[in-house]
């Protein structure tokens, strides 16, 4: 099996090469691929990309503009070679070396997608409370409108098959990606596993990019969501899969317990 890491990239200099390191001295059992997508940085990031060595592990993808973290990550699930995607962020706020863990669930045949959350059995840790409060609003949300019992619809850590990532028809550009990617899971019948990580929150002066007025824009993605329609792509992806696979227990959203 490989494993695509889609990494999204946005004026992270002084975070993006230790992460890479990091990434890359992750043991997964499996081939890894690094997708590292630049969103037009102008601090010094893209410079600093381009001066790594050429390594077989490591796509560099450098957009010509900003358009947004959501872009970035679609852009690396439609660049990924391997047989489970997931997106890690450059920050550093969450720690690679719990890859294999969150991969367990995916590679013991239990589930196609695993979620990291950061909250789960944790309480709020060192999250501030604004944020803490925000991300607990939009998970209810979640929760109510899609009938399932997460803690965290936020997180960068999603992890799942690569055909499942392209049978999503994802649209959002922004943040608001992460819960389009949830609710698009949930409305299509995916078993969410959710796996606790470790989370160590930067400030806005570290370079933390959420601001309060995200939360509007991921509440919309969650609606609009939850009340459209499956795309053609879906359902026939869905089909065939259907066909194809043993027969399985009907999925359902939950935790791992």
């Amino acid at each position: 099996m490989k494993l695509s890491i889609v990494i999204p990239v946005r004026n992270e200099r002084d975070t993006v090469i230790p992460l890479i390191e990091r990434v890359r001295a992750v043991d997964c059992g499996m081939t890894k691929e690094l997708i590292v997508v630049d969103g037009a940085s102008t601090d010094g990031t893209r410079e600093a990309l381009l001066a790594l060595p050429p390594s077989d592990d490591l796509v560099l993808v450098l957009e010509d503009a900003a358009r947004g973290k959501g872009r970035a990550v679609r852009t690396g699930f439609e660049r990924a070679a391997g047989d489970i995607v997931m997106v890690q962020d450059a920050d550093l706020e969450l720690d690679p070396g719990e890859i294999p863990s969150l991969l367990a669930p995916i590679v013991e045949g239990r589930t196609d997608v695993v979620f990291g959350s950061r909250f789960r059995g944790r309480g709020r840790g060192a999250t501030p409370w604004v944020g803490y409060a925000g991300n607990f609003g939009l998970t209810w949300a979640a929760n109510v409108l899609f009938l399932t019992r997460l803690t965290d619809i936020l997180t960068c850590y999603k992890v799942l098959r690569t055909d499942t990532a392209r049978t999503l028809d994802l649209r959002c550009n922004g943040f608001d990606l992460d819960a389009e990617i949830t609710c698009r899971l949930l409305r299509d019948g995916h078993r969410i596993v959710e796996v606790p990580v470790t989370y160590n929150p930067r400030s806005v002066d570290e370079g933390k990019k959420l601001s309060p007025s995200v939360g509007w824009s991921v509440l919309r993605a969650i609606v609009r969501t939850r009340f459209s329609r499956r795309s053609s792509r879906t359902t026939v992806s869905s089909l065939t899969r259907a066909t194809s696979a043993e027969p399985a227990a009907s999925p359902t959203s939950g935790r791992d317990d």
